[in-house]
């Protein structure tokens, strides 16, 4: 099962022009050449932080134990964190609820996170409804994509994500104001999940970009 590593910071402020260099070309092709593509670069532009996040793939979990205990990843990631604070990162596999196909990187479009844990017994109840009720419901709305359900199996700060994305933010309102995703969310929120909270991200080839950019 594919598996992925998350890598989350803030750029310490007059490191910007060494960071972006490092990220271009050290960071990026030394990660890829040890087998953990990138295939994610965001920017949160509304929520928790820390405000950048690099999303790397591997092929498995022994994969990834592997190339995180190295020596080249260790002194790459030391390099790293020279330039950044708040420095965080987790694990996480697909629920298989949603992903048919490999996960790629994607520009121009914006993300809509959801963060929880499943309430104490309640696993079953809530993976019927997220079958059969959340996602169906999610995908009537013709300007939002279902794209990515995560179990996290470390770090981070919750046991869910839910990833949703639109072509433009201002469907971001549009989808908070839908009565349908209102009505689900809510109900996720009180019979299902405990610890419920969201992000807007705006995604970037790399994941240099602190600020607000127009999209071409």
């Amino acid at each position: 099962m594919s598996i992925f590593l998350t890598l989350s910071w803030d750029i310490i402020p007059g490191n910007e022009q060494e960071y972006a260099y490092f990220i271009a070309k050290s960071f990026l092709p030394e990660t890829a050449a040890m087998g953990l593509p990138s295939v994610g670069g965001y920017y949160v532009e509304v929520g928790f932080g820390p405000r950048i996040i690099g999303v790397h793939y591997c092929n498995d979990k022994q994969e990834l134990t592997d190339i995180v205990k190295s020596d080249k990843f260790k002194v790459l990631t030391l390099k790293l964190r020279s330039m950044v604070y708040n420095y965080r990162t987790s694990v996480m596999e697909p629920t298989g609820h949603v992903q048919s196909g490999t996960y790629t990187i994607q520009k121009g479009v914006w993300k809509f996170n959801q963060y929880y844990d499943i309430r104490p017994g309640k696993k079953e109840e809530y993976k019927d409804f997220v079958l059969n009720v959340h996602i169906p419901t999610m995908k009537k709305i013709d300007y939002v994509e279902v794209t990515g359900g995560w179990n996290v199996l470390f770090g981070g700060i919750s046991e869910i994500i839910a990833e949703f994305t639109v072509k433009d933010p201002i469907d971001i309102g549009r989808l908070l104001s839908n009565e349908d995703f209102r009505k689900i969310t809510l109900k996720l929120r009180t019979d299902y999940v405990l610890n419920y909270q969201n992000r807007i991200l705006r995604c970037t080839e790399r994941f240099d970009e602190p600020k607000w950019f127009t999209l071409t």
